[in-house]
């Protein structure tokens, strides 16, 4: 079960994971791309707390990364 994260951890796991920030979104998001080679992205929303739906798409979404890297 996933369950919601704060943004700081969340971004501290991107970054030791290899995942950097690209550019900045429409509104409050920002776009995440991991560096494999792949182009896997992501959209976070600048909220504090992020949902356990959009961890559970990171997770899916960068499938490149070790199991468990964003828990």
């Amino acid at each position: 079960m996933v369950k919601a994260m704060k943004r700081r951890d969340v971004l501290k796991a991107f970054k030791l994971n290899g995942i950097v920030f690209k550019r900045q979104g429409k509104g409050d998001h920002d776009v995440w791309e991991c560096t494999c080679g792949e182009h896997h992205e992501i959209v976070l929303t600048d909220t504090r707390e992020i949902s356990p739906g959009l961890i559970r798409q990171t997770i899916q979404n960068m499938k490149c990364r070790p199991k468990g890297w964003l828990q």
